[in-house]
This record gives C-alpha cells, sequence and structure tokens, in this order.
C-alpha cells in the first residue's frame, strides 16, 4: 500500500512541509532544504512530487491541482517549463537534483555513485533552443564550475521537450 501524500502549504516561492513525518521521509529521500521545525521545497521539487502523488499542496484552505501549481509557480519563473523537464528527466534518471542559484546555475547534481557527498559533482545550466546564449555567457558558466570544482553539463530544451545535454570543460592550453 502506498503511503499517505505529505502535506506541504504554499508560501511564496517555497512549499513548507510541518509534520515530523513527512520532514523525515521528504528528507531522507534528498528532498528540500531541512531546517529545525520545517522542510523547505522549491516550486520544481513540489511541482515533481505532487506529480509522484507523494505531497499535496495546500493554499488558502484548498489543495491545489498539478495544472495550478504550475501555473502559480509558472507567474514566478518564466523559463518554469524548461527547468521543469529538465528536473524531472535527472530525478527519473536516478540523480539527486538540488538548486544551483548560489552558482549561476540552474541545478547541483548529484552523481548516482555518490549520492551521500557533501558536494555536488556537476552544476546544470537549462537553455532553450529558441534562446540561445552567448559565447561569453557561457564561457562565465564554465569559469564559474571550473572555479568551484564542478563540472558544467549544458541542457537544451527543444520545442518538442526533448532535451539533449552536453558537458562543457574548462580546458587550459
Amino acid at each position: 500500500m502506498a503511503k499517505k501524500p505529505v502535506v506541504g502549504v504554499l508560501s511564496g516561492d517555497r512549499i513548507v512541509v510541518f509534520s515530523k513525518e513527512g520532514m523525515s521521509r521528504l528528507s531522507a529521500k534528498r528532498y528540500g532544504e531541512l531546517n529545525e521545525n520545517f522542510l523547505s521545497l522549491s516550486l520544481i521539487e513540489g511541482l515533481y512530487l505532487l506529480s509522484k502523488n507523494w505531497i499535496k499542496v495546500k493554499f488558502k484552505d484548498r489543495f491545489l491541482s498539478f495544472e495550478e501549481l504550475y501555473n502559480y509557480a509558472k507567474e514566478i519563473d518564466e523559463r518554469l517549463c524548461i527547468k521543469y523537464l529538465v528536473y524531472r528527466d535527472l530525478k527519473n534518471r536516478g540523480y539527486t537534483v538540488k538548486t544551483g542559484l548560489k552558482y549561476g546555475a540552474d541545478f547541483r547534481l548529484y552523481s548516482r555513485e555518490n549520492i551521500d557527498e557533501v558536494h555536488s559533482e556537476y552544476l546544470v545550466k537549462v537553455f532553450s533552443e529558441d534562446r540561445p546564449c552567448s559565447i561569453s555567457e557561457l564561457t562565465g558558466f564554465v569559469r564559474v564550475a571550473h572555479s568551484v570544482r564542478k563540472k558544467l553539463i549544458i541542457a537544451i530544451v527543444d520545442n518538442d521537450g526533448d532535451i539533449v545535454y552536453y558537458n562543457m570543460e574548462y580546458i587550459r592550453p
């Protein structure tokens, strides 16, 4: 029998879980940021968990559907669609995916072999094939990844929702 979904409360750009059991279940699977009295999930994590029926998201005394949460989140982040597609793909491949905001990336990615490592191995930057980035922008991402000893993965999402991943490295001549 499947476990009862964990209840989270939508609060701005986060979904907050207050129940000790819910905090324990989700943090054991490496979701969210664990604080002393609550677990904070990103909207992308919340969408993924909602799609798996692992959580229910409460807002103003009612539960939101996936579509309602998606539309809410899209108002906050215009790149939500392509970021969610990449997040979902990486999670379905068995990776642990966390925010990469601190590094100017979309995600930090932990190797499946080293899932208990403190430091991520990769940074992931997501692009749409419709909105290319400049070479100087790309060079900046590569340099940041190199400076923090991480590998950079560029994820490009096409108009059909297909994703192609590229490994970008800094090479010394």
